[in-house]
Protein backbone atom coordinates (compact mmCIF):
# COMPACT_ATOMS: atom_id res chain seq x y z
CA UNK A 1 0.00 0.00 0.00
CA UNK A 2 2.55 2.40 0.79
CA UNK A 3 4.08 1.59 -2.70
CA UNK A 4 1.05 2.10 -4.20
CA UNK A 5 0.52 5.80 -2.17
CA UNK A 6 4.10 6.84 -3.34
CA UNK A 7 3.46 5.80 -7.17
CA UNK A 8 -0.28 7.38 -6.79
CA UNK A 9 1.80 10.70 -4.99
CA UNK A 10 4.20 10.79 -7.86
CA UNK A 11 1.82 10.47 -10.48
CA UNK A 12 -0.17 13.71 -8.89
CA UNK A 13 3.09 15.29 -8.89
CA UNK A 14 3.35 14.59 -12.39
CA UNK A 15 0.35 15.88 -13.38
CA UNK A 16 0.30 19.00 -11.50
CA UNK A 17 3.71 19.85 -12.69
CA UNK A 18 2.60 18.94 -16.44
CA UNK A 19 -0.40 21.44 -15.76
CA UNK A 20 1.65 23.81 -14.49
CA UNK A 21 4.35 23.60 -17.14
CA UNK A 22 1.27 23.72 -20.12
CA UNK A 23 -0.42 26.92 -18.12
CA UNK A 24 3.52 28.73 -18.80
CA UNK A 25 3.65 27.68 -22.64
CA UNK A 26 0.02 29.48 -22.97
CA UNK A 27 0.72 32.22 -20.94
CA UNK A 28 4.48 32.86 -21.99
CA UNK A 29 3.30 35.40 -25.18
CA UNK A 30 6.28 38.13 -24.02
CA UNK A 31 10.15 37.61 -24.11
CA UNK A 32 13.31 38.90 -23.43
CA UNK A 33 13.61 40.28 -26.83
CA UNK A 34 10.30 42.03 -26.08
CA UNK A 35 12.30 44.06 -23.34
CA UNK A 36 15.06 44.67 -25.53
CA UNK A 37 13.80 48.05 -26.91
CA UNK A 38 13.96 49.50 -23.32
CA UNK A 39 17.21 48.37 -22.23
CA UNK A 40 20.90 49.02 -22.66
CA UNK A 41 22.44 47.41 -25.42
CA UNK A 42 24.27 43.86 -24.25
CA UNK A 43 21.87 44.12 -21.09
CA UNK A 44 18.91 42.75 -20.38
CA UNK A 45 15.76 42.39 -17.56
CA UNK A 46 16.04 39.59 -14.63
CA UNK A 47 13.81 36.57 -15.72
CA UNK A 48 11.82 37.13 -13.15
CA UNK A 49 10.69 40.32 -14.35
CA UNK A 50 9.49 38.43 -18.30
CA UNK A 51 7.61 35.99 -15.99
CA UNK A 52 5.95 38.94 -14.11
CA UNK A 53 4.55 40.80 -17.85
CA UNK A 54 3.37 38.08 -18.56
CA UNK A 55 0.96 37.05 -15.84
CA UNK A 56 0.31 40.79 -15.91
CA UNK A 57 -0.62 40.27 -19.74
CA UNK A 58 -2.82 37.30 -18.84
CA UNK A 59 -4.83 38.93 -16.05
CA UNK A 60 -5.06 42.18 -18.08
CA UNK A 61 -5.82 40.84 -22.12
CA UNK A 62 -9.65 40.42 -21.76
CA UNK A 63 -10.10 44.00 -20.45
CA UNK A 64 -11.65 46.02 -22.45
CA UNK A 65 -9.44 48.98 -23.68
CA UNK A 66 -11.30 50.77 -26.40
CA UNK A 67 -8.50 52.07 -28.35
CA UNK A 68 -6.94 50.72 -31.73
CA UNK A 69 -4.45 47.52 -31.24
CA UNK A 70 -5.65 46.99 -27.92
CA UNK A 71 -4.02 43.60 -27.63
CA UNK A 72 -0.53 45.41 -28.30
CA UNK A 73 -1.62 48.43 -26.11
CA UNK A 74 -2.14 45.77 -23.45
CA UNK A 75 1.48 43.70 -24.48
CA UNK A 76 3.01 47.30 -23.87
CA UNK A 77 1.33 47.78 -20.16
CA UNK A 78 2.77 44.43 -19.20
CA UNK A 79 6.38 45.01 -20.37
CA UNK A 80 6.86 48.68 -18.95
CA UNK A 81 4.86 47.82 -15.40
CA UNK A 82 7.35 45.02 -15.12
CA UNK A 83 10.52 46.94 -15.62
CA UNK A 84 8.95 49.98 -13.70
CA UNK A 85 8.73 47.05 -10.74
CA UNK A 86 12.08 45.84 -11.72
CA UNK A 87 13.16 49.98 -11.73
CA UNK A 88 11.94 49.91 -7.73
CA UNK A 89 13.56 46.26 -6.57
CA UNK A 90 16.63 47.39 -8.56
CA UNK A 91 17.37 50.87 -6.83
CA UNK A 92 17.89 52.11 -10.78
CA UNK A 93 16.02 55.32 -9.64
CA UNK A 94 14.38 56.27 -13.20
CA UNK A 95 10.57 56.14 -11.48
CA UNK A 96 11.71 58.09 -8.57
CA UNK A 97 13.59 60.88 -10.47
CA UNK A 98 10.40 61.72 -12.00
CA UNK A 99 8.58 61.84 -8.94
CA UNK A 100 11.24 64.02 -7.72
CA UNK A 101 11.08 66.36 -10.52
CA UNK A 102 7.44 66.90 -10.22
CA UNK A 103 7.04 66.95 -6.71
CA UNK A 104 9.72 69.86 -7.17
CA UNK A 105 7.90 71.51 -9.71
CA UNK A 106 4.20 71.17 -8.63
CA UNK A 107 4.64 70.56 -5.13
CA UNK A 108 2.74 67.38 -5.20
CA UNK A 109 4.23 63.42 -6.37
CA UNK A 110 1.82 62.84 -9.16
CA UNK A 111 -0.40 64.03 -11.52
CA UNK A 112 -3.75 63.88 -11.52
CA UNK A 113 -4.63 61.34 -8.94
CA UNK A 114 -4.91 61.73 -5.18
CA UNK A 115 -1.64 60.86 -3.68
CA UNK A 116 -1.73 63.13 -0.04
CA UNK A 117 -0.07 59.90 1.15
CA UNK A 118 3.94 59.66 1.64
CA UNK A 119 4.95 57.50 -1.30
CA UNK A 120 7.42 54.26 -0.59
CA UNK A 121 10.51 55.19 -2.89
CA UNK A 122 11.70 51.46 -2.64
CA UNK A 123 8.34 49.78 -3.21
CA UNK A 124 5.49 49.61 -6.03
CA UNK A 125 2.55 51.93 -5.46
CA UNK A 126 -1.17 52.04 -6.79
CA UNK A 127 -1.18 55.36 -7.68
CA UNK A 128 1.92 55.07 -9.59
CA UNK A 129 1.09 51.94 -11.81
CA UNK A 130 -2.27 53.92 -12.19
CA UNK A 131 -0.47 56.82 -14.20
CA UNK A 132 2.10 54.73 -15.63
CA UNK A 133 -0.56 52.92 -17.39
CA UNK A 134 -1.95 56.32 -18.50
CA UNK A 135 1.87 57.20 -19.62
CA UNK A 136 1.88 53.96 -21.60
CA UNK A 137 -1.43 54.55 -23.41
CA UNK A 138 -0.93 58.36 -24.02
CA UNK A 139 2.62 57.94 -25.77
CA UNK A 140 0.47 55.84 -27.98
CA UNK A 141 -1.53 58.53 -28.92
CA UNK A 142 -0.09 61.48 -28.61
CA UNK A 143 -1.86 63.72 -30.97
CA UNK A 144 -4.71 63.72 -28.58
CA UNK A 145 -5.37 63.51 -24.67
CA UNK A 146 -6.77 60.56 -23.05
CA UNK A 147 -8.52 61.76 -19.68
CA UNK A 148 -6.71 59.71 -17.19
CA UNK A 149 -9.81 59.78 -14.91
CA UNK A 150 -11.99 58.41 -17.11
CA UNK A 151 -9.94 54.73 -17.00
CA UNK A 152 -10.80 53.54 -14.00
CA UNK A 153 -8.44 51.86 -11.21
CA UNK A 154 -9.48 48.55 -12.43
CA UNK A 155 -6.26 47.50 -14.19
CA UNK A 156 -4.02 49.09 -11.94
CA UNK A 157 -5.69 47.19 -9.03
CA UNK A 158 -5.33 43.71 -10.98
CA UNK A 159 -1.66 44.78 -11.52
CA UNK A 160 -0.95 45.53 -8.24
CA UNK A 161 -2.01 41.95 -6.85
CA UNK A 162 0.90 40.46 -9.34
CA UNK A 163 3.52 42.64 -7.91
CA UNK A 164 2.30 41.97 -4.58
CA UNK A 165 2.60 37.89 -5.19
CA UNK A 166 6.19 37.11 -5.18
CA UNK A 167 8.09 37.37 -1.44
CA UNK A 168 11.54 37.64 -3.40
CA UNK A 169 12.06 39.58 -5.82
CA UNK A 170 15.85 39.48 -8.51
CA UNK A 171 17.71 42.56 -8.72
CA UNK A 172 19.60 44.08 -11.97
CA UNK A 173 23.07 44.35 -10.55
CA UNK A 174 23.95 44.73 -14.59
CA UNK A 175 22.06 47.64 -14.99
CA UNK A 176 22.20 48.97 -11.65
CA UNK A 177 26.27 48.97 -12.48
CA UNK A 178 26.26 50.33 -15.85
CA UNK A 179 24.19 53.11 -14.59
CA UNK A 180 25.38 54.02 -11.23
CA UNK A 181 29.47 52.76 -11.50
CA UNK A 182 32.02 55.73 -10.52
CA UNK A 183 34.51 55.48 -13.02
CA UNK A 184 31.32 55.77 -15.59
CA UNK A 185 30.23 58.98 -13.54
CA UNK A 186 33.15 60.92 -13.78
CA UNK A 187 33.85 60.49 -17.39
CA UNK A 188 31.63 62.18 -19.96
CA UNK A 189 32.29 59.77 -22.66
CA UNK A 190 31.77 56.99 -21.03
CA UNK A 191 28.78 58.83 -19.61
CA UNK A 192 27.62 59.29 -22.83
CA UNK A 193 26.45 55.63 -23.18
CA UNK A 194 23.95 56.21 -20.35
CA UNK A 195 22.94 59.41 -21.33
CA UNK A 196 21.84 57.64 -24.87
CA UNK A 197 20.06 54.78 -23.53
CA UNK A 198 17.56 57.47 -21.39
CA UNK A 199 15.74 58.37 -24.43
CA UNK A 200 14.45 54.62 -24.67
CA UNK A 201 13.79 53.67 -21.27
CA UNK A 202 10.32 52.63 -20.41
CA UNK A 203 9.44 55.89 -18.85
CA UNK A 204 11.10 58.54 -21.04
CA UNK A 205 10.82 57.02 -24.54
CA UNK A 206 7.62 58.57 -26.89
CA UNK A 207 7.33 58.43 -30.45
CA UNK A 208 7.57 62.47 -30.37
CA UNK A 209 11.20 61.94 -29.19
CA UNK A 210 11.65 59.50 -31.66
CA UNK A 211 10.53 61.38 -34.75
CA UNK A 212 12.97 64.21 -33.15
CA UNK A 213 15.70 61.59 -34.02
CA UNK A 214 14.67 60.75 -37.07
CA UNK A 215 15.14 64.34 -38.29
CA UNK A 216 18.51 64.37 -36.92
CA UNK A 217 19.62 61.10 -38.61
CA UNK A 218 18.28 62.28 -41.91
CA UNK A 219 20.33 65.73 -41.91
CA UNK A 220 23.97 63.39 -41.54
CA UNK A 221 23.01 60.49 -44.01
CA UNK A 222 23.79 62.69 -46.63
CA UNK A 223 26.99 63.54 -45.37
CA UNK A 224 28.10 60.07 -43.52
CA UNK A 225 27.90 56.72 -43.18
CA UNK A 226 25.04 54.85 -41.65
CA UNK A 227 27.35 53.54 -38.36
CA UNK A 228 28.82 57.41 -38.15
CA UNK A 229 25.34 59.13 -38.45
CA UNK A 230 24.07 56.67 -35.76
CA UNK A 231 26.66 58.11 -33.52
CA UNK A 232 26.49 61.62 -34.59
CA UNK A 233 22.30 61.69 -34.10
CA UNK A 234 23.10 59.99 -30.71
CA UNK A 235 25.52 62.46 -29.50
CA UNK A 236 23.90 65.29 -30.58
CA UNK A 237 20.23 63.88 -29.64
CA UNK A 238 21.92 63.51 -26.02
CA UNK A 239 22.71 66.76 -25.48
CA UNK A 240 20.16 68.83 -27.44
CA UNK A 241 16.61 67.24 -27.21
CA UNK A 242 14.43 67.56 -24.27
CA UNK A 243 12.50 63.65 -23.42
CA UNK A 244 10.33 62.14 -20.75
CA UNK A 245 6.86 63.08 -18.91
CA UNK A 246 8.52 66.39 -17.68
CA UNK A 247 10.41 67.03 -20.96
CA UNK A 248 14.35 67.68 -19.41
CA UNK A 249 17.43 67.03 -20.95
CA UNK A 250 18.77 63.74 -20.76
CA UNK A 251 21.67 64.80 -18.25
CA UNK A 252 19.20 66.21 -15.94
CA UNK A 253 17.10 63.26 -15.38
CA UNK A 254 20.67 61.09 -14.54
CA UNK A 255 21.68 64.26 -12.54
CA UNK A 256 17.71 63.20 -10.43
CA UNK A 257 18.59 59.98 -10.76
CA UNK A 258 22.47 60.06 -9.13
CA UNK A 259 20.92 62.36 -6.50
CA UNK A 260 18.15 59.74 -5.29
CA UNK A 261 21.64 57.22 -5.48
CA UNK A 262 22.91 59.67 -2.73
CA UNK A 263 25.77 60.66 -5.34
CA UNK A 264 25.77 64.23 -5.08
CA UNK A 265 28.40 65.71 -6.29
CA UNK A 266 28.16 63.89 -9.57
CA UNK A 267 24.78 64.88 -9.87
CA UNK A 268 26.21 68.46 -9.34
CA UNK A 269 28.74 67.55 -12.25
CA UNK A 270 25.72 66.77 -14.80
CA UNK A 271 23.92 69.61 -13.51
CA UNK A 272 26.54 72.05 -14.97
CA UNK A 273 27.14 70.37 -17.90
CA UNK A 274 27.80 72.74 -20.27
CA UNK A 275 27.08 71.94 -24.36
CA UNK A 276 27.91 73.72 -27.25
CA UNK A 277 25.40 72.25 -30.17
CA UNK A 278 26.99 71.88 -33.61
CA UNK A 279 28.01 75.01 -35.16
CA UNK A 280 30.61 76.04 -37.80
CA UNK A 281 33.84 77.99 -35.84
CA UNK A 282 36.79 79.66 -36.74
CA UNK A 283 40.12 78.12 -35.29
CA UNK A 284 41.04 81.95 -34.13
CA UNK A 285 44.50 80.91 -32.45
CA UNK A 286 46.52 77.91 -32.18
CA UNK A 287 49.56 76.98 -30.00
CA UNK A 288 51.26 73.58 -29.28
CA UNK A 289 48.84 73.18 -26.23
CA UNK A 290 45.87 75.27 -27.08
CA UNK A 291 43.26 75.96 -29.72
CA UNK A 292 40.64 79.03 -29.65
CA UNK A 293 37.48 78.51 -31.83
CA UNK A 294 35.14 81.12 -31.85
CA UNK A 295 31.58 80.25 -33.39
CA UNK A 296 29.22 81.53 -35.69
CA UNK A 297 27.75 83.80 -32.43
CA UNK A 298 31.09 84.83 -31.76
CA UNK A 299 31.20 82.79 -28.26
CA UNK A 300 34.78 81.83 -27.86
CA UNK A 301 35.96 78.23 -26.38
CA UNK A 302 39.33 76.93 -25.45
CA UNK A 303 39.62 73.55 -26.17
CA UNK A 304 43.31 71.57 -25.81
CA UNK A 305 45.26 71.53 -29.14
CA UNK A 306 44.35 67.40 -29.96
CA UNK A 307 44.11 67.83 -32.96
CA UNK A 308 46.99 69.95 -34.62
CA UNK A 309 46.24 68.75 -38.34
CA UNK A 310 43.35 70.46 -38.14
CA UNK A 311 43.35 73.14 -35.28
CA UNK A 312 45.08 75.37 -37.96
CA UNK A 313 44.84 78.83 -37.03
CA UNK A 314 42.81 80.57 -39.31
CA UNK A 315 40.91 77.37 -40.57
CA UNK A 316 37.04 76.29 -39.94
CA UNK A 317 35.30 73.44 -38.36
CA UNK A 318 32.41 72.00 -38.39
CA UNK A 319 31.56 70.57 -34.69
CA UNK A 320 29.76 70.38 -31.43
CA UNK A 321 31.56 70.62 -27.98
CA UNK A 322 30.86 69.67 -24.63
CA UNK A 323 32.73 70.83 -21.22
CA UNK A 324 32.11 68.40 -18.21
CA UNK A 325 33.11 69.29 -14.77
CA UNK A 326 36.49 70.59 -14.66
CA UNK A 327 37.81 69.53 -17.68
CA UNK A 328 38.55 71.67 -20.67
CA UNK A 329 35.97 72.21 -23.59
CA UNK A 330 36.40 68.96 -25.91
CA UNK A 331 34.84 67.87 -29.16
CA UNK A 332 31.63 65.92 -28.17
CA UNK A 333 30.73 64.05 -31.57
CA UNK A 334 31.42 65.22 -35.56
CA UNK A 335 34.41 66.95 -36.27
CA UNK A 336 34.62 68.25 -40.20
CA UNK A 337 36.78 70.52 -42.05
CA UNK A 338 34.47 73.67 -43.28
CA UNK A 339 34.80 76.92 -45.22
CA UNK A 340 35.14 80.39 -44.73
CA UNK A 341 32.49 81.55 -47.19
CA UNK A 342 30.51 78.78 -44.79
CA UNK A 343 31.30 80.59 -41.46
CA UNK A 344 30.74 83.86 -42.91
CA UNK A 345 27.20 83.45 -43.76
CA UNK A 346 26.07 81.78 -40.60
CA UNK A 347 27.84 84.48 -38.95
CA UNK A 348 26.14 87.13 -40.92
CA UNK A 349 22.91 85.02 -40.12
CA UNK A 350 22.83 85.08 -36.34
CA UNK A 351 23.94 89.07 -36.68
CA UNK A 352 20.54 89.54 -38.83
CA UNK A 353 18.73 87.90 -36.13
CA UNK A 354 20.00 89.51 -33.38
CA UNK A 355 19.32 92.99 -34.87
CA UNK A 356 16.21 91.45 -35.93
CA UNK A 357 15.10 90.31 -32.69
CA UNK A 358 16.29 93.73 -30.71
CA UNK A 359 14.15 96.06 -33.19
CA UNK A 360 11.42 94.42 -34.59
CA UNK A 361 9.85 93.58 -30.83
CA UNK A 362 9.50 96.69 -29.48
CA UNK A 363 8.39 98.59 -33.04
CA UNK A 364 5.91 96.07 -33.21
CA UNK A 365 4.79 96.77 -29.35
CA UNK A 366 4.90 100.16 -30.40
CA UNK A 367 2.51 100.02 -32.90
CA UNK A 368 -0.03 97.68 -31.07
CA UNK A 369 -0.18 99.98 -28.06
CA UNK A 370 1.55 97.74 -25.82
CA UNK A 371 -0.81 94.79 -26.60
CA UNK A 372 0.77 90.75 -27.33
CA UNK A 373 -2.21 89.63 -28.49
CA UNK A 374 -5.19 90.21 -31.55
CA UNK A 375 -8.14 88.33 -31.95
CA UNK A 376 -9.56 88.42 -35.36
CA UNK A 377 -12.61 86.72 -36.57
CA UNK A 378 -11.89 86.45 -40.23
CA UNK A 379 -8.59 86.92 -42.40
CA UNK A 380 -9.53 90.23 -43.34
CA UNK A 381 -9.48 91.73 -39.88
CA UNK A 382 -6.00 89.69 -39.84
CA UNK A 383 -4.62 91.67 -43.04
CA UNK A 384 -5.58 95.22 -41.59
CA UNK A 385 -3.83 94.66 -38.34
CA UNK A 386 -0.83 93.71 -40.23
CA UNK A 387 -0.66 96.72 -42.27
CA UNK A 388 -1.17 98.97 -39.10
CA UNK A 389 2.02 96.68 -37.20
CA UNK A 390 4.07 95.87 -39.94
CA UNK A 391 3.36 98.53 -42.76
CA UNK A 392 6.66 97.76 -44.65
CA UNK A 393 5.39 94.01 -45.60
CA UNK A 394 4.09 93.43 -49.14
CA UNK A 395 0.59 92.30 -48.55
CA UNK A 396 0.36 90.75 -52.04
CA UNK A 397 3.10 88.45 -51.13
CA UNK A 398 1.80 88.03 -47.39
CA UNK A 399 -1.75 87.52 -48.26
CA UNK A 400 -0.74 84.21 -50.08
CA UNK A 401 0.57 82.89 -46.82
CA UNK A 402 -2.32 84.09 -44.60
CA UNK A 403 -4.29 81.49 -42.80
CA UNK A 404 -8.24 82.03 -43.16
CA UNK A 405 -10.71 81.45 -40.33
CA UNK A 406 -10.70 82.79 -36.93
CA UNK A 407 -6.91 83.77 -35.92
CA UNK A 408 -5.16 84.63 -32.47
CA UNK A 409 -2.05 87.22 -33.44
CA UNK A 410 0.85 87.39 -30.68
CA UNK A 411 3.41 89.68 -30.97
CA UNK A 412 6.94 87.12 -30.22
CA UNK A 413 10.31 88.71 -28.56
CA UNK A 414 12.03 86.29 -31.13
CA UNK A 415 10.30 85.28 -34.20
CA UNK A 416 8.46 88.59 -34.94
CA UNK A 417 4.51 87.96 -35.61
CA UNK A 418 3.13 84.28 -34.68
CA UNK A 419 -0.36 83.20 -35.38
CA UNK A 420 -2.66 80.28 -34.19
CA UNK A 421 -6.12 79.18 -35.32
CA UNK A 422 -8.92 77.65 -33.56
CA UNK A 423 -8.18 78.95 -29.52
CA UNK A 424 -10.17 82.07 -30.10
CA UNK A 425 -12.55 81.62 -27.84
CA UNK A 426 -10.64 80.26 -24.78
CA UNK A 427 -8.13 83.12 -24.15
CA UNK A 428 -9.78 84.63 -21.09
CA UNK A 429 -8.02 88.55 -21.96
CA UNK A 430 -9.70 91.49 -21.11
CA UNK A 431 -9.98 92.71 -24.88
CA UNK A 432 -10.67 89.19 -26.33
CA UNK A 433 -14.05 89.92 -27.64
CA UNK A 434 -14.72 86.00 -28.45
CA UNK A 435 -13.85 84.73 -25.25
CA UNK A 436 -16.30 81.47 -24.37
CA UNK A 437 -18.38 82.96 -27.16
CA UNK A 438 -19.11 79.30 -28.19
CA UNK A 439 -20.61 75.73 -26.64
CA UNK A 440 -19.29 73.67 -24.21
CA UNK A 441 -17.84 71.21 -25.95
CA UNK A 442 -15.63 73.61 -28.17
CA UNK A 443 -14.55 75.22 -25.22
CA UNK A 444 -13.00 72.20 -24.29
CA UNK A 445 -11.40 71.18 -27.31
CA UNK A 446 -9.79 74.74 -28.18
CA UNK A 447 -8.11 74.68 -24.65
CA UNK A 448 -6.31 70.89 -25.32
CA UNK A 449 -5.43 72.10 -28.88
CA UNK A 450 -3.75 75.36 -27.34
CA UNK A 451 -1.71 72.80 -24.99
CA UNK A 452 -0.92 69.91 -26.64
CA UNK A 453 -1.43 70.73 -30.78
CA UNK A 454 2.22 71.77 -31.66
CA UNK A 455 1.58 72.49 -35.27
CA UNK A 456 -1.20 75.24 -33.70
CA UNK A 457 0.71 76.68 -30.44
CA UNK A 458 4.06 77.96 -30.56
CA UNK A 459 6.16 77.50 -27.31
CA UNK A 460 6.77 80.87 -26.40
CA UNK A 461 2.97 81.97 -27.18
CA UNK A 462 2.12 78.65 -25.18
CA UNK A 463 4.51 79.79 -22.28
CA UNK A 464 2.81 83.37 -22.28
CA UNK A 465 -0.96 82.04 -22.05
CA UNK A 466 -0.08 80.21 -19.04
CA UNK A 467 2.67 82.01 -17.05
CA UNK A 468 -0.61 85.06 -17.46
CA UNK A 469 -3.08 82.10 -16.78
CA UNK A 470 -4.83 82.61 -19.92
CA UNK A 471 -5.79 79.08 -20.39
CA UNK A 472 -8.57 78.37 -17.30
CA UNK A 473 -11.65 76.86 -19.19
CA UNK A 474 -10.33 73.30 -19.07
CA UNK A 475 -12.28 70.05 -17.59
CA UNK A 476 -11.45 66.53 -16.52
CA UNK A 477 -14.80 65.78 -15.53
CA UNK A 478 -15.82 64.17 -18.75
CA UNK A 479 -19.11 64.84 -19.85
CA UNK A 480 -20.00 66.53 -16.89
CA UNK A 481 -18.47 69.15 -15.97
CA UNK A 482 -17.39 69.97 -12.39
CA UNK A 483 -15.20 71.88 -10.28
CA UNK A 484 -13.14 69.24 -9.64
CA UNK A 485 -12.61 68.34 -12.94
CA UNK A 486 -11.65 72.07 -13.52
CA UNK A 487 -9.54 71.86 -10.28
CA UNK A 488 -7.52 68.94 -11.78
CA UNK A 489 -7.51 70.54 -15.16
CA UNK A 490 -5.96 73.46 -13.52
CA UNK A 491 -3.36 72.05 -11.35
CA UNK A 492 -2.11 69.84 -14.04
CA UNK A 493 -2.05 72.27 -16.80
CA UNK A 494 1.56 72.83 -17.26
CA UNK A 495 2.13 68.68 -16.87
CA UNK A 496 -0.12 68.30 -19.47
CA UNK A 497 2.01 70.38 -21.86
CA UNK A 498 5.04 69.06 -21.04
CA UNK A 499 3.97 65.21 -21.18
CA UNK A 500 2.75 66.21 -24.88
CA UNK A 501 5.01 68.25 -26.00
CA UNK A 502 8.64 66.92 -24.87
CA UNK A 503 11.38 69.16 -26.48
CA UNK A 504 8.55 70.88 -28.36
CA UNK A 505 7.72 72.41 -25.32
CA UNK A 506 10.42 74.50 -24.89
CA UNK A 507 11.17 77.25 -27.07
CA UNK A 508 14.32 76.64 -28.90
CA UNK A 509 14.33 79.97 -31.40
CA UNK A 510 17.23 81.78 -31.61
Amino acid sequence: MAVNKELLSLRKFSQNNLEHILIIKMKRTIFPYDFSPYYPVGIQPCPMYVDVANRIYDRIKNMDISLPNADKLKKEIAINVAIYYEDKMSDIGLWNAFVHKHSLAYAHHLPFYDDSHVLDKKDVNAKEVELLVWLVLSRNFDDRFLNPLAMGEDAANIIMDILTEDDEVDVNDSLYDFIYNSDTANDYFKLKHVLIWLRRSYLLYSPLSEDRFEEYLDSYLGQFSKGESMYYVETAFSMNCEIGPMAEMPHLWLADMYLENCMQEESEKLRNIKYCQQDIFEVSDVDSGNAVLKSSKDEVYKLKNVYPDVFIKGSYICTALVKYADNDWEINGVLLNSKKEVYDKMHERQAELRNSYEHAYPLYMKRAEGKRLAFFKDTKELKEWLTKISPELDMTEVCHHLPSGPQVGFISEKAGMIFAPNIIHVIKCSYNPYYRKCDARTLQKETMDALINTEVMHPEFLHYLLENNMLQDGDLSGNYPSELGKFIFTRNIDFIARHHRRHLYWDHDY
